[in-house]
């Protein structure tokens, strides 16, 4: 039995994530929402399969609901929310309806005394 680098694997599974999220983009930029949804699918079919974790720039670009890959101004709605002195985006899947909010990171000390 061949034993298989687990790295060489891992970095594989990842390419394969980044090439399959640009030809979603690319999809729903031409309005093949049913093609892109497929991408994102086969996207998270890959990281549960290889177990590895789908990187954070593209995670946060995929409906949990829908599985579709969400692109701002196509079919998602992004904003941004500001209570006090935390900044939150919000994003909102034009297909289902989901909405995703996650913390932006304020920068703390802005350098001055």
């Amino acid at each position: 039995m061949v034993r298989r680098n687990r790295g060489a694997i891992r970095d594989i599974a990842i390419e394969r994530m980044e090439i399959l999220f640009k030809l979603g983009i690319e999809a729903v930029k031409n309005g093949y929402t049913d093609l892109a949804k497929r991408y994102g699918e086969l996207l998270i079919r890959i990281s549960m399969r290889n177990r590895v974790k789908i990187p954070k720039e593209i995670k946060r670009w995929i409906c949990k609901q829908c599985h579709t890959i969400m692109v701002p101004g196509f079919n998602a709605r992004v904003r941004t929310r500001r209570d006090g002195k935390v900044l939150r985006v919000v994003t909102k899947c034009l297909s289902c309806g989901w909405i995703h909010r996650y913390q932006f990171v304020v920068r703390r000390g802005s350098g001055r005394s």
